[in-house]
This record gives C-alpha cells, sequence and structure tokens, in this order.
C-alpha cells in the first residue's frame, strides 16, 4: 500500500505531536517518537500536508491531526471549528482522470453492392501463375495474395474505434438491455426521492430482472451443452469459458532444427507435419531393433540356464 508509485491520501487522528521536534522544551522521547514517525512516511515518499496546529487549548497547542500524501495538494488549511478542540483540515488536490483506450475494430461492408465488385476482381485475376505451377504450396499462397488483395479492393476494412468496453454476453438479449435501462430509471428516481413506494418499486423490478438475466444465462449454457453432447472437447471448451480459463498456446518463434535454428512460420510447420508423418514408421523400426536385442538376451540367458 505504501508503493510511491501510488496515488495515496493517508488521514487520522495520530496522536502524535508533529510538531515536537521543533519544540525546544519537549521531552526528548517525544521528539525522538514524532522524529520517527514522520520518518516513515518520508521512507515512502509521503510529505505531512499541514505545518500548523490542529488541537488548541487554553495551554497547549499541538499538531496530532495531519495527512499524509504523495499528491500535489493545491491547498492546505486549518479552519476553526468552536464545538471541538481539533480543529478541521482543508485540502485540496486535483487527480487526472485516466484516459480511456477504446479498442479499435475494423469492419468491411458486405453486401450485395459490395459482392458485385469483388466478383469482377476475382474474375480478372491472372490465374497462370497459379494453374501451371508444379508447387502445390507456390500456387496456393498465390491464389490467397491475389484474393486477399482483390477482398481488400472490393471490399476496403474501415477502422472505427468501439465505444463498447466489453461485448455484451450471449444471454443479454436487446429485450434485457432495454430492461437494464428501466431498471437503472427506476434507482435514479428513488435517489431522487427515497420514497417507500419508489424503493419498493425498485426492488421489485430489479429482483424480477435478476432471475430473467439467470434464467437467460442457464438457458444459453443449456442450449450449448446439448450442441456439445457427445464431444467431451467441445464441452471442455464451454466449461473453461465459464471459469474463465485462458489458452496459453502460442506458436513458437523458432525451434532447433538439427544445427540450425529457423524462425521461418512456413519451414517450423513444414518440420513438425514432416515429423509427426514419420515418426509412426520411426517407431515401428526402433521397436523391432529394441525387440530383437530384447529376444537375443532372453535366448542367451535361457540357453545359460538350460
Amino acid at each position: 500500500m505504501l508503493s510511491r508509485y501510488k496515488k495515496l491520501l493517508f488521514m487520522a487522528d495520530f496522536n502524535i505531536d508533529l510538531l515536537a521536534p521543533s519544540k525546544l522544551k519537549q521531552a526528548q522521547n517525544n521528539s525522538s517518537l514524532a522524529n520517527e514517525f514522520i520518518s516513515s512516511f518520508l521512507s515512502t515518499g509521503m510529505l505531512p500536508a499541514c505545518r500548523i496546529p490542529t488541537r488548541v487549548t487554553d495551554t497547549t497547542a499541538s499538531l496530532i491531526d495531519n495527512l499524509f500524501t504523495n499528491l500535489d495538494l493545491k491547498t492546505c488549511d486549518v479552519i476553526i471549528y468552536d464545538d471541538s478542540d481539533h480543529f478541521l483540515i482543508l485540502s485540496e488536490v486535483t487527480l487526472d482522470k485516466p484516459k480511456v483506450e477504446h479498442p479499435e475494430r475494423k469492419t468491411r461492408k458486405l453486401d450485395a453492392e459490395s459482392i458485385e465488385p469483388l466478383r469482377n476482381q476475382l474474375n480478372n485475376i491472372n490465374r497462370s501463375p497459379c494453374l501451371d505451377n508444379q508447387d502445390v504450396d507456390q500456387a496456393t499462397n498465390y491464389f490467397i495474395q491475389e484474393f486477399e488483395k482483390a477482398f481488400d479492393r472490393a471490399c476496403p476494412a474501415k477502422t472505427s474505434k468501439s465505444r463498447r468496453q466489453e461485448p455484451r454476453k450471449p444471454w443479454i438479449s436487446k429485450g434485457i438491455v432495454r430492461s437494464i435501462k428501466i431498471k437503472n430509471e427506476l434507482y435514479k428516481i428513488r435517489i431522487e426521492n427515497p420514497s417507500e413506494d419508489n424503493k419498493e418499486k425498485f426492488r421489485l423490478y430489479k429482483n424480477n430482472l435478476t432471475k430473467v438475466i439467470r434464467a437467460a444465462k442457464a438457458s444459453y449454457y443449456t442450449k450449448l451443452f446439448a450442441e456439445a453432447s457427445g464431444s467431451p472437447k467441445k464441452s471442455w471448451e464451454i466449461i473453461d469459458g465459464i471459469i474463465g480459463k485462458k489458452k496459453m498456446s502460442k506458436f513458437p518463434e523458432s525451434i532447433n532444427h538439427g544445427p540450425e535454428l529457423v524462425s521461418d512460420r512456413p519451414v517450423i510447420a513444414n518440420v513438425f507435419n514432416k515429423h509427426f508423418a514419420n515418426v509412426g514408421i520411426r517407431t515401428v523400426k526402433e521397436s523391432v531393433a529394441v525387440f530383437a536385442i530384447f529376444n537375443a538376451d532372453f535366448k542367451r540367458r535361457a540357453d545359460k540356464h538350460s
């Protein structure tokens, strides 16, 4: 909590006179206690905001009420309060409102008007480099590149900033969204006019809406599990989504392939493909060799004891 990288404002009646170090006639033990107390805050980057007495009696003036902060205070003063010997401390601070970064999203217009230009773009693609190429990978890559170019020309992507911080949960329908807005309006009415009738209206509507949302959520997941029936993999994906478990899989940036360090993704994919395509044959050959050694050793031991 006392990290100097956080915004802290620590206020209390500390019951330790912070003016003690400046009082020459103050007892040595009180002065030492005040020094240690102030030093403990200074070590965290927090400074005392008030420097004048906050408790005044007929015989004493002490600074036992204070606030320590690592913020830049505009004002810090004492207000005399006749009903108590503890004065009020007034301070003013401006906190920077964190800037909300709205995520960018790209959208494409896909309708009858845009599909027709896309069809024309695809018809004008030169297919010879694809059809005449004997290398399947090169032909496929060429087709994908040309298709993406045609798609971008006919249906260009437009970047916009989304105001929605989180996507709406799939079981929240438009009707439920309208009900939530009504609930919020009832809450405002309740705050502005906290009568028993307004409180009861808000309570009943909120409770009924909560039941509707829970039922919609249960129905949504029931349908998902019914569709995933017979597929344990899909069922576990649904469970992971409910408990918020995220997949940590990541494509390797590079792999050691013999004496070489490979970082090209297509090459890495081909290395893995070749490995798993031949792992069965290699395992059989190694197993035959192991069984041959085992059989020879077994025969030798059997002959020895016969």
